[in-house]
Formats: C-alpha cells, sequence, structure tokens
C-alpha cells in the first residue's frame, strides 16, 4: 500500500510539472514573438485590434484621406497571411481612420503577423 501511495505522489508530481509545458501563455493565434507590451503600446495594439476586428465604429469616409490611407492599407492587406486576406478588407476602411486609429491598425498588424512597416519618406 505505501508503495502504491508513492508511485502515485510521482506521477501526480510528474503530471503537474508537464502541465507548465503545455499551458499557453493568453495570447491567441500568432503573437508578440518574446514582446511584452506595456502602457502607450498596450493601448495602441489594442486600439490596433479592435479596429482590425470592427469592434471600433469609425467616423465616415473623408474623401481627402482615402487615397493616402488607401496605399498604407493596401500594403497591410497585401502582407497579411492568406487565411486573414480572405477574412478582412483593409482597404475598405480608407479615409475613415483618424491618424492614431491607422498607426495603431499598422502597429497590431506588425506584431500579430511579423509585418515589416515601410519606412516613411518625408
Amino acid at each position: 500500500m505505501k508503495t502504491l501511495y508513492i508511485y502515485a505522489l510521482i506521477g501526480a508530481l510528474i503530471f503537474s510539472s508537464f502541465q507548465g509545458i503545455f499551458a499557453s501563455g493568453g495570447f491567441g493565434g500568432g503573437g508578440v514573438a518574446g514582446q511584452a507590451l506595456r502602457g502607450k503600446e498596450r493601448e495602441k495594439f489594442n486600439l490596433g485590434k479592435a479596429i482590425y476586428n470592427a469592434e471600433v465604429a469609425l467616423d465616415a469616409k473623408k474623401e481627402e484621406l482615402v487615397k493616402s490611407q488607401k496605399n498604407r492599407l493596401e500594403y497591410l492587406q497585401g502582407s497579411l497571411p492568406n487565411s486573414e486576406k480572405g477574412r478582412v478588407n483593409l482597404e475598405d476602411l480608407a479615409g475613415k481612420l483618424s491618424e492614431e486609429q491607422i498607426s495603431a491598425l499598422e502597429f497590431f498588424v506588425s506584431i500579430r503577423f511579423n509585418v515589416k512597416l515601410e519606412e516613411k519618406k518625408d
């Protein structure tokens, strides 16, 4: 009986140590590979995520913003994995985003899908 108890205890310890290996740490799909976002970066990421997932009410389309935003959004759309390209159409957002919103969307996509953003030329 004592031997059975010891084996059960050893088995429980081994099982519990493996659970930590297989536990997922919260960020579903893709991820922030080794990056811990804090403060303003976390806020920017969450805003971009909400825009990406159409969880934010956007402004009415402003024609003067369409062209410049369309270029940025085309780049983002083209950078998405094929599985996402059919799910979202970022180009439809052209003219509807504030500078803060489009910047947050670019930030989210760059981290979530490991996209290298183009350098802005001034």
